[in-house]
């Protein structure tokens, strides 16, 4: 059964080296380094380069998420059904959000398209809070004498 949520570990594991990459990438014009930084992200405090930190990190935090919950699915009391749509839901956001933040960055009105793939991530997670309440609840109601 774990062989089923190995799309959501490579994805996981896929967007943490794309993190480290987009990192390095933009470390080469953090702190007066040796590379220019594009026009639009010269300014620290600006919108275009928020936005580009904000994808940077999303790729990280998201594919630690991903992988988390692969590693969960066996411990919550979801149907498959649940399951699919939480590690579908999680693959999504997990792909999308980051690349639609560095989209945004670079062409401001993509930013109106961030709220689908942030949903798609909150539809997982809460899929899974909900499994783990109901396993938490049964297990509890099991050591009950």
């Amino acid at each position: 059964m774990q062989e089923e949520w190995n799309i959501n570990r490579a994805i996981g594991w896929s967007s943490m080296a794309l993190g480290v990459a987009t990192g390095l990438v933009m470390g080469l014009w953090s702190f007066d380094g040796p590379v220019l930084p594009p026009k639009m992200l010269e300014d620290y405090s600006d919108v275009h380069r928020r936005l580009a930190r904000l994808g940077h990190i999303a790729f990280f935090g998201l594919g630690i998420l991903n992988i988390l919950l692969a590693r969960e699915f066996h411990a919550l009391d979801l149907g498959q059904g649940q399951k699919r749509v939480a590690a579908w839901a999680m693959n999504f956001g997990n792909v999308f959000l980051p690349l639609t933040l560095f989209a945004a960055a670079v062409w401001h009105p993509l930013k109106y398209t961030m709220p689908l793939p942030a949903t798609s991530v909150f539809v997982a997670i809460a899929i899974a809070a909900l499994g783990a309440v109901k396993a938490w609840r049964r297990s509890s109601d099991e050591t009950r004498p």
